[in-house]
């Protein structure tokens, strides 16, 4: 019991100093899953850095009322995330760092749902999971630069430490509607644009990855005739479990 109490003390003052273990980093994929695991990526330190780039788009018009011209807002450009994770397995009887990196060069892929119809190219869209930024926490988007520097190997070569540099480009999610009457937009995780050639089948394949869950998107949307289905019509879809209870 003293021992006991003696701990929890210790771990109340380490909280108090903030030394306490911290959570690690991680990379996760939320969506477009890969075609093989793993689907999460532990960083083996957490990073001492990192970077968010918001571009803005602004124009300036030369008016000779105005100095410098008239200044046009032009909308905000894709988000971008910049990192370093470290990887060191040199203390190990057979270190290999590649395994981490061989993950983060399959998520730059397209996963095997390219190939199902309507045929759009995808790869894994992929977070930035740590701490309680809340900037961090709406932010997803794809890997659009993997690069890896190789520092220390194994007598046969293998490499046991390197550094890898990734940029994550994609947008913060908006806000969530908080409408408690909308059963639609609660019921919804994503929306899918229809396109020529499109059914609630192949989306429902497509996107929840069995064509006998078209009723439940049809029944989301408010469809009574799933036959006709216009190009460029903006569809909610169900969240699997809803779809599933559906079907």
């Amino acid at each position: 019991m003293v021992m006991a109490a003696v701990k929890a003390g210790a771990k109340e003052a380490g909280q108090a100093l903030g030394i306490i273990k911290p959570d690690k980093a991680k990379l996760v994929v939320v969506e477009n899953m890969p075609d093989t695991e793993p689907y999460e990526l532990d960083f083996m330190f957490n990073p001492t850095e990192y970077s968010l780039t918001q571009p803005v788009t602004v124009t300036q018009n030369r008016t000779p009322a105005s100095p410098g011209g008239k200044m046009q807002y032009g909308g905000a450009g894709p988000m971008t995330l910049n990192l370093t994770m470290f990887l060191d397995d040199f203390a190990s009887m057979k270190g290999d760092v590649t395994p981490k990196v061989t993950t983060l060069l399959n998520w730059t892929k397209p996963t095997s749902k390219s190939l199902e119809p309507p045929r759009q190219p995808c790869a894994p869209v992929v977070r930035f999971v740590w701490g309680g930024n809340p900037q961090l926490a709406t932010f997803k988007g794809f890997l659009s630069n993997v690069n890896v520097t190789y520092l220390i190997f194994r007598k046969d070569g293998r490499p046991v430490q390197a550094k890898v540099v990734i940029t994550i480009q994609g947008q913060q999610e908006r806000p969530k509607p908080t409408n408690p009457t909308s059963h639609a937009t609660s019921n919804s995780r994503r929306t899918h644009t229809t396109i020529a050639g499109d059914t609630l089948q192949s989306i429902a394949f497509g996107e929840l990855g069995k064509a006998t869950y078209w009723r439940a998107i049809a029944e989301l949307n408010g469809i009574d005739d799933p036959l006709r289905l216009a190009p460029g019509v903006t569809l909610l879809i169900p969240s699997l479990a809803d779809a599933a209870r559906g079907s």
